[in-house]
């Protein structure tokens, strides 16, 4: 995983549960997961917030949503969740490409 690829799956992913709002609206996990990616976006990509594993493990539980809600195997959206909740705490190691 890159710097570039991890910015790029958190837009994406936003854009995708943007439009996971509006096609189900009274799904409520997906404003939890909204919330949680533009915390991640805000905190750690913008604002340059170094998270430990721990700490992440605390604020976010957007890990754990993927995997007991999507099969994170085989389904993309369940991996790019998966792969912004382990990315957020390692972001700051990541090589840029």
């Amino acid at each position: 995983m890159t710097k570039k690829y991890y910015k790029e799956i958190v837009n994406e992913t936003i854009n995708e549960t943007k439009s996971y709002l509006i096609k189900f609206p009274d799904v409520t996990i997906y404003r939890v997961i909204y919330n949680q990616i533009m915390d991640i976006k805000i905190n750690v990509i913008e604002k340059g917030i170094v998270f430990t594993q721990d700490e992440v493990f605390k604020r976010y539980n957007l890990g754990a949503i993927a995997i007991k809600n999507f099969d994170v195997e085989f389904n993309e959206y369940g991996q790019k969740l998966s792969d912004i909740s382990g990315g957020s705490y390692r972001y700051w190691g990541l090589p840029d490409e």
